[in-house]
């Protein structure tokens, strides 16, 4: 059974406006809803990407803003969701868009990808699903059992054909030995990489370096890798380390997504590919 949710008179909303925290000024916007998806489409996916990803797109943004907001998740100066990507979603507004990109028919086409899926969210056992997104794959997503320990049943792996074109789909960093030291706090001329666990999909886990072990996360987090799905190559002087992918690995490839809407897939064939057994529902506002 699918439950129908009805935002209009939840304490949550205002008609059904929303309060945004902006992290750079450290104040919080009121707007509607639709607004702020659309201003999130924007800052999350290439606007010039094909309309269904748009719309793929907003859905996702739309699924994982409400889910927040029925957590009561909390954020500075007791605002609803906030512009943060550490903790919530992205967000630019058309005239920081338009400082940006220089153009406002690229706004106005994301505007319309949102309007055409106007209140529309995920759901997964009649539940709001955790609709998480990244940019590139690399060829295979990610499952949440390996990424967290915990399986959620609409967030397995999927191979993926589709991302190909993103520039991160491979991709290498190079660093010097004392780059690499100073980053990782250790010492030494030679490092030594040894992966201990990885998931299937191939993405690191845990990895020994100079016998020290760092989580994959961690070591994408310390080096600014583009993903933990990688490998290394040592010589005298500088580590190459060779990356697939840009982004945790979970829920929609956004490239991927891009990649199916060329190739003639709609937004909800496209969103059920990523995220397994899903059905959509729409928000009564």
């Amino acid at each position: 059974m699918v439950k129908h949710y009805n935002i209009q008179p939840s304490p949550i909303y205002k008609e059904p406006d929303v309060k945004l925290y902006r992290s750079d000024c450290k104040k919080v916007t009121v707007l509607p809803l639709e607004d702020y998806i659309t201003g999130t489409v924007a800052a999350e996916m290439p606007a010039s990407f094909n309309s269904e990803a748009l719309k793929a797109q907003a859905v996702c943004a739309r699924t994982y803003a409400f889910r927040k907001l029925l957590e009561h998740k909390p954020y500075p100066e007791q605002a609803d969701l906030s512009d943060d990507i550490n903790s919530c979603q992205a967000f630019i507004s058309e005239e920081e868009f338009y400082q940006r990109q220089g153009s406002r028919a690229l706004y106005q086409k994301v505007q319309k990808a949102v309007k055409a899926t106007r209140g529309e969210i995920m759901l997964y056992q009649g539940e709001p699903i955790d609709a998480l997104y990244h940019s590139t794959c690399g060829g295979k997503t990610e499952s949440a059992a390996y990424l967290w320990g915990k399986d959620v049943p609409y967030l397995r792996s999927v191979k993926c054909r589709y991302c190909s074109q993103s520039r991160h789909y491979t991709s290498v960093q190079v660093f010097s030995i004392q780059e690499l030291n100073r980053s990782l706090d250790t010492t030494g001329s030679s490092p030594t990489f040894k992966i201990t666990d990885n998931t299937p999909s191939g993405r690191i886990k845990k990895v020994l370096i100079n016998g020290e072990e760092l989580s994959g996360e961690k070591l994408r987090q310390l080096l600014r890798l583009p993903s933990t799905w990688c490998g290394f190559k040592v010589n005298a002087s500088r580590v190459e380390i060779h990356s697939r992918g840009y982004g945790h690995g979970l829920g929609l490839c956004q490239y991927g997504a891009n990649g199916m809407a060329e190739e003639g897939k709609d937004y909800h064939q496209i969103l059920k590919k990523y995220y397994h057994g899903v059905e959509f529902d729409i928000l009564n506002y």
